[in-house]
């Protein structure tokens, strides 16, 4: 049976309900790699809107410059972006700090990439946002040229160089492993072309089948053999730190140790062994740190085995 993988979240956005700071950051970065989560993972946004769905990510730390950071004050756990927002970054510049970023941390990096929802955000740094999918496709393929043997030529209908040269490599070969975020048909067909991991959102395990069905035809449809393995997010509330729904139907992911132990147990059922871990209704660091040391001793050993 495969070892289950757990990755979780740092605060790098205000998203769970307390101001992201850097103390919280590294606070949860470093009791991450204390308790054995394989990754910490940091989300991105630019510059939003004022709608409510945008309202989490104002105060959003940048999360390569972050990830830079926490390389050096972690010494094991994987350092990644869920996601990073591919349209919304030069290619060449990304692949450049991923590559140092990945020597810096002694091959640490995953590159978690997704194409972005906000209009608005999109619009404001000068991206068409119906542009996003094919500015997505194009960028990783930058990527691939850009961390492939020197001179790197590239032809695209965003991105044309011949014979540059792009140092450093990434200390992982042939470079950190992409993960693609998101459910969509484009978003598959790309998981498919670049990805060594499918990280969707939660969903229910009937919509999951579906969309691991379309995944695998598109990996056959390009002759890929492998099909990336899925580490699904999850979001986790634990009643024993107050994290949890009212009275109603319980969502997964959220109830007491013994509730959450019986959904892990049903998704590892249905073949998953990889999980991110977001945990939910942690209205301040201390809560969100004994929410993760909570899981780590009750709820990964009763479904790792």
């Amino acid at each position: 049976m495969a070892t289950v993988q757990f990755s979780c979240r740092a605060p790098n956005a205000d998203y769970l309900g307390f101001e992201a700071s850097p103390d919280a950051i590294t606070a949860v970065a470093v009791r991450a790699e204390e308790l054995g989560f394989d990754a910490i993972l940091l989300n991105d946004h630019l510059i939003v809107d004022g709608s409510p769905r945008s309202a989490p990510w104002v105060n959003t730390f940048d999360p390569l410059i972050t990830l830079s950071y926490l390389a050096a004050r972690t010494t094991r756990i994987r350092l990644g972006t869920s996601v990073l927002i591919m349209p919304y970054r030069n290619p060449i510049a990304t692949a450049k700090q991923l590559a140092t970023l990945d020597q810096l941390s002694e091959g640490r990096v995953i590159a978690g990439v997704g194409a972005g929802w906000s209009e608005a955000e999109s619009e404001a740094l000068g991206v068409p946002f119906r542009e996003r999918g094919a500015r997505t496709s194009e960028y990783l393929r930058v990527w691939q040229a850009c961390w492939g043997a020197d001179p790197v030529s590239f032809r695209g209908r965003f991105f044309s160089f011949t014979d540059m040269r792009a140092r450093p490599k990434p200390r992982q070969a042939p470079h950190p492993p992409i993960w693609i975020g998101g459910g969509s048909d484009g978003a598959l067909r790309r998981t498919a072309e670049f990805a060594q991991i499918w990280q969707p959102m939660q969903m229910p395990l009937g919509e999951l089948g579906s969309r691991q069905s379309v995944l695998q035809q598109a990996c056959r449809q390009i002759g890929r053999a492998d099909v990336p393995p899925t580490r699904m997010s999850v979001r986790v509330g634990l009643r024993e730190v107050g994290g949890v729904a009212g009275p109603g139907e319980r969502p997964l992911g959220q109830g007491s140790v013994d509730q959450v132990v019986e959904d892990f147990r049903r998704l590892r059922a249905a073949g998953l062994d990889q999980f991110q871990i977001n945990f939910m209704g942690c209205r301040s660091l201390s809560h969100l740190l004994e929410s993760m040391a909570l899981f780590m001793r009750e709820v990964s050993p009763a479904v790792s085995t």
